[in-house]
């Protein structure tokens, strides 16, 4: 009996990875689908009819009267925002594996948005809130990544070098990925967050979207609503699939033990 007991602990224990795991992932695809349908459903505000509270806004970026534009860490473009990610390959060992982010930062200055009604400020939150378009260089095992790539490493003291050793001609290493993502001056932007009065001249009002909604939403994108829409359900419906069958395995996992012994 006893020992029927450990076992049936023991397979009930072995389940609840696969349980923890699901349930994260199936969270985590459910809340992409959540802000997908949230982005759907928030109506577009005219920046000239912007009120506190939360709002949807889209017009053309620029520096706002207190900032400037600056050199994007790795492409040295003209930059209002920025996102870099920083991956390395994570072998199985059975010939699989995944891209694991070793590093990331969003950067932006001050930007004031104007859709020809108005311009609103916009101001990144401390916790981010970016989505944009990224040019992706991967730097193969062994391989020397390129000039802008090296560059940059030299001034991130946090990013460590991918391993590199050589073996006759031959090099080997790990594998890397370098993506960096730029809201460029007058480039078209969406934004959704929550907007707040600040000080003006006597008379005027001024507004700065710079805080998510009451549902935790902030958005900063060089997409279009309809592109973030869409990637929201497609992002989410993966790890909502893939977490339910976790969810599923650690479930009968954890079940089958006792209904079996």
């Amino acid at each position: 009996m006893v020992q029927d007991l450990i076992v049936k602990l023991g397979w009930t224990g072995f389940s609840l990875p696969f349980l923890a795991v699901g349930l994260y992932t199936m969270n985590k695809g459910r809340k992409q689908r959540a802000r997908s349908e949230r982005i759907a459903t928030t109506e577009t505000t005219r920046i000239g009819n912007v009120r506190p509270g939360t709002v949807e806004v889209k017009g053309t970026a620029r520096p706002a009267e207190d900032a400037n534009v600056f050199d994007s860490p790795i492409w040295t473009e003209d930059a209002l925002a920025t996102r870099v990610e920083v991956e390395k390959w994570e072998s199985s060992g059975q010939g699989g594996g995944n891209w694991e982010t070793v590093h990331e930062e969003e950067t932006a200055v001050p930007i004031a948005v104007d859709d020809g009604t108005a311009e609103v400020r916009v101001e990144l939150p401390a916790d981010g809130g970016l989505n944009v378009e990224r040019t992706r260089t991967k730097v193969g095992s062994g391989d020397e990544p390129p000039e802008p790539i090296r560059r940059f490493l030299e001034t991130r003291d946090d990013i460590d070098e991918a391993t590199r050793r050589e073996l006759g001609p031959l090099s080997f290493g790990e594998r890397r990925r370098y993506s960096e993502g730029v809201i460029a001056p007058d480039e078209e932007v969406y934004v959704l967050g929550t907007a707040r009065e600040e000080q003006a001249d006597w008379g005027d009002r001024k507004y700065v979207i710079d805080e998510p909604t009451d549902s935790g939403d902030f958005v900063l994108s060089d997409k279009s609503e309809t592109e973030l829409i869409r990637e929201g359900k497609r992002g989410g419906l993966v790890p909502l699939a893939f977490g339910g069958l976790l969810t599923v395995v650690g479930t009968l996992l954890s079940i089958y033990p006792w209904l079996a012994m």
